[in-house]
C-alpha cells in the first residue's frame, strides 16, 4: 500500500467532503424530486425529470461558491465597459449556478399555466439569460 496517502478521493481532504462532491449531491437529489413532482401535477415523469435535472445543475453549479472560505477579503479594481464584455465572453459558474433554478422553477410554473411548452421554454431561456448576464459581470471572478 505504498503512496495510499496520494491516492485519497478529491472528495475528502482532511476528512471533510469536497464542495464540488456536496453540490453534485444536493444536485442529483432534485432530479427523483421534480420528477415526483411532476407525475403527480401533470401525469408526466420525465417533464418533472428534465425540470429537476436543470435546477439540479443550478445546485451543482452555485453550492461550491457559497461554501467557499473567504477569509481574507479580496477587493476588485473598478470595471470598465471593455472588461464586462470579456466577462460576458467567459462562461461564470456561479452565475450559471444562480440563474438555473429559477429556469427550472419558471418552466414548472409555465405548465401549471399553459399546456404549450415552446413558449414556456422560450420565455425561460429569456430569463435565464437576463439574470445570468448581470451576475457574470457584477459577481468576483473568484467565484467563475
Amino acid at each position: 500500500m505504498s503512496g495510499s496517502g496520494r491516492q485519497q478521493s478529491e472528495s475528502t481532504a482532511e476528512g471533510q467532503l469536497s464542495p464540488t462532491l456536496i453540490g453534485l449531491v444536493a444536485g442529483a437529489l432534485d432530479v427523483p424530486v421534480f420528477a415526483y413532482v411532476g407525475l403527480e401535477l401533470f401525469g408526466d415523469l420525465a417533464f418533472g425529470a428534465v425540470v429537476g435535472f436543470v435546477v439540479g445543475l443550478g445546485m451543482y453549479l452555485s453550492v461550491p461558491a457559497f461554501m467557499a472560505d473567504d477569509d481574507d477579503e479580496h477587493s476588485e479594481p473598478a470595471l470598465t465597459s471593455v472588461e464586462a464584455g470579456k466577462r460576458l465572453r467567459q462562461f461564470h459558474r456561479t452565475a450559471a449556478g444562480l440563474a438555473l433554478p429559477p429556469a427550472g422553477i419558471l418552466l414548472l410554473s409555465w405548465r401549471l399555466v399553459s399546456e404549450d411548452l415552446r413558449l414556456g421554454i422560450l420565455i425561460t431561456l429569456v430569463i435565464t439569460a437576463a439574470i445570468y448576464a448581470p451576475l457574470a459581470v457584477l459577481l468576483p471572478r473568484r467565484y467563475a
